[in-house]
């Protein structure tokens, strides 16, 4: 029961999530996009290197559903997640951290924490690319 309920908070904070950044419709400028993908991969090279994933991501990550739980995102089933994030979680081998890869909401990093019959658990960190004023 538990997973389930976990499940449909996740969903509902993407539902949320997703209609507010599609509803904003904006294309961000390249040099916006390149310095938040560089901070990703800055990020991404910190955990390669051993620091672990769930510190960085409560630091850096703005993801607001998943930040302040290091990133953790429990029974992600299919269907779910937009395409591209979904290809790459379900991708993963346990333990191994995806390359940096684009979304509509910024650029991403994926840790496969579990996968377990048709759901896996994640960690992720995201980083939104932001124009200077």
């Amino acid at each position: 029961m538990k997973k389930i309920i976990l499940s449909l908070f996740f969903v509902f904070l993407f539902v949320i999530s997703n209609s507010q950044n599609l509803s904003q419709n904006k294309t961000h400028s390249i040099e916006a996009k390149l310095a938040a993908k560089e901070q990703t991969q800055k990020l991404r090279d910190r955990v390669v290197k051993g620091e672990k994933m769930e510190d960085i991501a409560r630091q850096y990550s703005e993801d607001p559903g998943s930040s302040m739980k290091g990133g953790l995102y429990e029974n992600v089933g299919k269907g779910v997640l937009v395409p591209e994030f979904e290809n790459v979680a379900f991708g993963l081998k346990q333990g191994q951290v995806s390359q940096v890869f684009e979304t509509v909401y910024g650029y991403h990093f994926v840790q496969l924490v579990k996968h377990h019959g048709d759901l896996v658990d994640i960690r992720h960190i995201l980083v939104i690319p932001k124009e200077k004023k």
